[in-house]
C-alpha cells in the first residue's frame, strides 16, 4: 500500500539482494498519468519511459532495493484510447474506478483538449487530488484541464506554443509563458507540447534522485541534450532547421558545436565556400537575421542553459560559449533574453533552493 504524502518524506532503510541493510531510500512513488482522448503517443511515451528507466537504472546500480516509481495509466473517458496517429492505447482504467493515491499526477492532453468541455466531476476529482498529491502537473493541453479546475490560478504555467495565447485569454488569473519548455510553481508543474513531457519527467527525476541520474537517463534515451525549463520552445537551432539552403543548416549545426571558436563572417563564409558578401546575403535571406546576431543568440542560449544547469561562474560560462568575459555575457544576455544575467542566475538559485526545501 502506498504511504501518505507526509510519510513519503520519511526515509526508510531497504534490504539489499544479499539480505543486508542498504542505503536509505524513498518508498516507491506512484506516478499517475491521466490521459485525455486525442493525446499523442509521444506525449504519453516520453514520461512513461523516463520514469520506468529511472526505476530500472536505480535497481541495477543497487541504489534501491525496490522500484523508484510505479506508473499508473488512467483515462478520462474510455478504457482504450485512440491517438491521432491511429494507434490505440489499452491497459488503463477510468479515473472514476481508481481508488488509490498518487505521489505525482500528470494530466496529458492533445490540442483538442483546448476546445473541450470537461466533466465537472473530473474537475472536482482533480481539485481533491491537490490535497493528497505531492506533485500535480500537465503536459501540452492538459494545462487547460488544470486551469478549468482552478489549480493554475495565480501561478505561472506553460503549454504548447500554439495554445498559449488561448490559455492566457481564457484564464486571465494564470501567468502564461508560452516560450518555456516547462514551469514549476510550487508543487504544480506544466510543460509545453509532445516531447516536452520528457523534459518535465526528467526534471522530476532530478528533483527526486539528483542531476547525475537525470543526465544518465537522457543519455540512454539518446537525447541531444537535457533541456531546462527556462529554455525556449523555439531555439535558434530549431528555427535554423527550416532554412531551405542545406549548407546553411549544416553550418548552424557546426556553429553550435564550436561556440568557443572563431565564428566571424569570413570564417563562416569560407566554411560554406562563399564570399563574405554573398554569404551575408544568403544567410540573411534564409534566417531573417545577420550572421553576427545569430551567433550572439546561439551563444546566449548556450550560456542560459549553463547558468541554469550548473554552478559555474559567469566568467567561465562566458568563455565556454565564446564571449570574452562576464560583461560581454551580461550585455548579450540582456539584448537577447530581455533579462539581466544576474537576475536569471538569482532566479535559478532561488528555484533550486525551493526545490531542495520541498524534498
Amino acid at each position: 500500500m502506498l504511504l501518505s504524502v507526509a510519510e513519503q518524506h520519511l526515509l526508510v532503510v531497504g534490504n539489499s539482494a544479499e539480505g543486508h541493510l542498504s542505503v536509505k531510500q524513498w518508498p516507491t512513488r506512484r506516478i499517475v498519468l491521466l490521459v485525455l482522448s486525442g493525446s499523442n503517443l509521444m506525449t504519453l511515451a516520453g514520461p512513461v519511459d523516463v520514469f520506468t528507466r529511472a526505476s530500472t537504472a536505480l535497481l541495477r546500480a543497487k541504489q534501491r532495493s525496490s522500484p523508484a516509481y510505479e506508473v499508473v495509466l488512467l483515462t478520462a473517458e474510455a478504457q482504450s484510447l485512440m491517438t491521432p496517429s491511429g494507434f490505440g492505447v489499452t491497459g488503463g482504467r477510468g479515473w472514476r474506478e481508481w481508488r488509490g493515491k498518487a505521489d505525482t499526477l500528470l494530466v496529458l492532453g492533445g490540442a483538442q483538449a483546448a476546445q473541450s468541455r470537461f466533466d465537472p466531476e473530473l474537475l472536482d476529482w482533480l481539485r481533491a487530488r491537490t490535497t493528497d498529491t505531492r506533485r500535480i502537473g500537465s503536459v501540452c493541453a492538459g494545462a487547460f484541464v488544470l486551469a478549468a479546475a482552478g489549480i493554475l490560478d495565480g501561478r505561472q504555467a506553460t503549454t504548447h506554443w500554439e495554445l498559449a495565447d488561448t490559455l492566457a485569454r481564457r484564464y486571465p488569473r494564470i501567468s502564461v509563458d508560452g516560450d518555456r519548455i516547462f514551469t514549476q510553481d510550487g508543487n504544480v508543474w506544466t510543460s509545453a507540447g509532445v516531447s516536452a513531457g520528457t523534459d518535465l519527467a526528467l526534471a522530476m527525476v532530478e528533483e527526486d534522485h539528483g542531476h547525475v541520474q537525470a543526465v544518465e537517463i537522457a543519455r540512454r534515451l539518446v537525447l541531444f541534450m537535457r533541456r531546462g525549463g527556462g529554455q525556449k520552445q523555439f531555439s535558434s537551432q530549431l528555427e535554423a532547421q527550416a532554412a531551405d539552403h542545406q549548407p546553411i543548416r549544416e553550418l548552424v549545426a557546426w556553429m553550435s558545436e564550436h561556440l568557443d571558436g572563431d565564428l566571424s563572417v569570413p570564417v563562416l563564409a569560407r566554411r560554406v565556400g562563399m564570399s563574405a558578401g554573398n554569404f551575408g546575403r544568403v544567410f540573411k535571406q534564409q534566417l531573417d537575421t545577420t550572421p553576427a546576431r545569430f551567433v550572439s543568440r546561439l551563444r546566449t542560449e548556450a550560456a542560459q542553459t549553463k547558468l541554469a544547469e550548473t554552478s559555474s561562474k559567469w566568467d567561465d560560462v562566458a568563455q565556454s560559449v565564446g564571449f570574452r568575459g562576464r560583461e560581454t555575457l551580461r550585455r548579450h544576455f540582456r539584448n537577447v533574453s530581455q533579462v539581466p544575467a544576474s537576475m536569471f542566475k538569482r532566479g535559478v538559485r532561488s528555484a533550486s533552493a525551493s526545490l531542495r526545501s520541498d524534498t
